[in-house]
């Protein structure tokens, strides 16, 4: 299984609020896409207090940045575990934060979102996947590998 974040912005020169990031998961050539969608946005049908993390809409997007991620069965449990949860989008947890904090939860790998005023872009996730990438490239067929086993801190908090 291969975990993907991705945003189709990149870097200063687009607006504060532009852009969308998003996660994918990749298992025996099958993409599926997840991203966190407010009821109110027009793309989406407003479903109440059900999870504001939606499945496929994200299919025909292109990424300005992209980086991948091979999963152990642990690490790919706990995603899955991530995707069932009752998420809210706000403007404090929003498609790029949501997107970083579940890289962090399964890989452990800080893909940093933070912009201006603490609050978390797509276009400062791209910035920070692309520099991520300069020193230690990845894509969907060669992904960053483990690097310590995953179950030892999917259970604990402490880094």
């Amino acid at each position: 299984m291969i975990l993907g974040i991705h945003s189709n912005v990149a870097g200063d020169e687009h607006g504060f609020t532009a852009g969308h990031a998003w996660l994918t998961i990749t298992e025996k050539g099958k993409t599926t896409f997840y991203g966190l969608w407010p009821d109110a946005h027009p793309n989406t049908v407003d479903n109440g207090d059900d999870s504001d993390i939606r499945v496929g809409m994200e299919a025909g997007d292109k990424a300005a940045a992209s980086r991948y991620y091979k999963l152990s069965d642990a690490q790919a449990d706990h995603f899955n575990a991530l995707m069932t949860a009752n998420v809210a989008w706000r403007y404090t947890n929003n498609c790029s934060s949501w997107a970083s904090e579940i890289v962090w939860a399964v890989v452990r790998e800080d893909v940093d979102a933070d912009d201006y005023l603490g609050i978390e872009t797509p276009r400062e996730l791209g910035r920070n996947i692309l520099l991520l990438e300069q020193k230690d490239p990845t894509s969907i067929h060669a992904p960053k590998a483990l690097r310590k086993n995953p179950a030892s801190s999917l259970g604990s908090s402490s880094s």
